[in-house]
C-alpha cells in the first residue's frame, strides 16, 4: 500500500518519489497509512521500522532545507520533530524484536548521523554485531559506518574480523577453477573482487594507506592470497 502511495508514476518501475514540496502530501499520506497498520497490528515491528524510515528521510530533507534557510512547506515537519519520531518508532521496533541486527544497525547509524551521540551509536552497532556476529554484510556495514564517522581504529578492527569470517571468495578446487584462474575470466575476477574479503581490504587501505596493514588482515590461505594480489594489482601497489 505504502509503496504505491510513494511510487513515482513518471517511471515505469516501482520507485520512491523524491521528497519536495509537491510530494510531501504523499509522504504524510504514507505515514497515516502505516499508523493505521500499527493500530491494527501493534506488535508487528516491520510497521514501526517503516515509519521510522519515512520520518528519517523527511528529517534529513528538512535538515537540508533548514541549513539553506529555505522555508518548509506547510505540511512538512521540522528536522527535530521528524528525527524524534524516527527514533521513537525505531526504538519501539527494537523493543518488539530486540535481536534484529538490522534495527540496531539502523539506530546506531541514526544516532551517528542525527545527533552525533557517539556513545549511543557505538552501543547500538555493538548490539547489531552481537545479534549476528558471523554475518559478513552486517559487519561490513558496521565497518563502513565507523569509517564514515572517522573512527578508523574501530573500522580497521571490524575489517580484520570481516576478512576472517568471509568465505565467499573461496572456489572449490577443480580443473575449472584452475582454468578460470589461469585465464583470469570475468567470473573469476568478479568473484574475488565482489567478496567481503576484498571489501575488508579496501577499508584497511582507506584507513591506513599502508600495504603492510592491508596484507596483515588477509587470511593465510591460497584463495585469500589471490584476493589480496588482485587488490594490490588494482591499486597499483607492488606486492
Amino acid at each position: 500500500m505504502v509503496e504505491h502511495i510513494l511510487d513515482d508514476e513518471s517511471t515505469e518501475y516501482l520507485d520512491v518519489k523524491t521528497i519536495s514540496g509537491d510530494t510531501i502530501p504523499s509522504y504524510m499520506e504514507a505515514i497515516k497509512s502505516l499508523e493505521k497498520a500499527v493500530i491494527f497490528a501493534p506488535s508487528k515491528s516491520i510497521y514501526h521500522k517503516a515509519l521510522s524510515d519515512i520520518y528519517a528521510k523527511l528529517g534529513m530533507w528538512a535538515e537540508a532545507m533548514e541549513n539553506m534557510n529555505a522555508p518548509l512547506p506547510a505540511e512538512a515537519l521540522s528536522s527535530k520533530k521528524a528525527f524524534e519520531a524516527a527514533t521513537g518508532y525505531l526504538k519501539t521496533a527494537i523493543n518488539l524484536e530486540p535481536t534484529n541486527p538490522d534495527y540496531h544497525l539502523a539506530l546506531g547509524q541514526f544516532y551517528d548521523m542525527s545527533n552525533g551521540n557517539i556513545s549511543l551509536a557505538e552501543k547500538e552497532l555493538a548490539k547489531a554485531l552481537a545479534a549476528y556476529p558471523v554475518n559478513a554484510p552486517l559487519r561490513y556495514a558496521v565497518a563502513r559506518q565507523h569509517l564514515l564517522m572517522g573512527r578508523k581504529g574501530d573500522a580497521l578492527e571490524q575489517a580484520r574480523i570481516l576478512a576472517n569470517i568471509d568465505d565467499g571468495y573461496i572456489i572449490p578446487e577443480s580443473i575449472e577453477k584452475k582454468l578460470m584462474a589461469e585465464r583470469r575470466t570475468s567470473y573469476y575476477l568478479s568473484r574475488l573482487s565482489g567478496s567481503y574479503l576484498f571489501k575488508a581490504l579496501e577499508i584497511a587501505w582507506r584507513v591506513s594507506k599502508d600495504p603492510e596493514v592491508v596484507k596483515g588482515i588477509a587470511p593465510d590461505n591460497p584463495d585469500a592470497k589471490e584476493v589480496l594480489e588482485l587488490f594490490l594489482e588494482w591499486k597499483g601497489i607492488e606486492g
